[in-house]
């Protein structure tokens, strides 16, 4: 994969993952991490998302692994979450 095929990936995982967030604030209201984070207390609810956070997070690996640098990459509001999952397989 060339590495301006991987910043395409990026992008397109991070607008999907955005994408599902937006879907699920409206369904759940402005409280949606709240919610989520309740039901993760009260026993296992995963995250509607997470299958997009977790192709974000691949897309990003890919783009490093292609010779990208991660500074330049616009996260946006999932960048320390991506970074802390790419921390934690290092």
């Amino acid at each position: 994969m060339s590495l301006s095929e991987a910043l395409e990936a990026v992008r397109r995982a991070r607008a999907e993952l955005e994408e599902c967030i937006e879907r699920e604030e409206l369904a759940y209201g402005p409280d949606y991490y709240l919610d989520v984070a309740r039901m993760e207390d009260e026993g296992p609810a995963p995250d509607p998302c997470i299958e997009r956070f977790n192709e974000l997070v691949a897309a990003v690996r890919a783009y490093r692994n292609a010779g990208g640098v991660l500074a330049a990459l616009d996260l946006g509001v999932h960048e320390r979450a991506v970074h802390a999952r790419l921390e934690e397989e290092s």
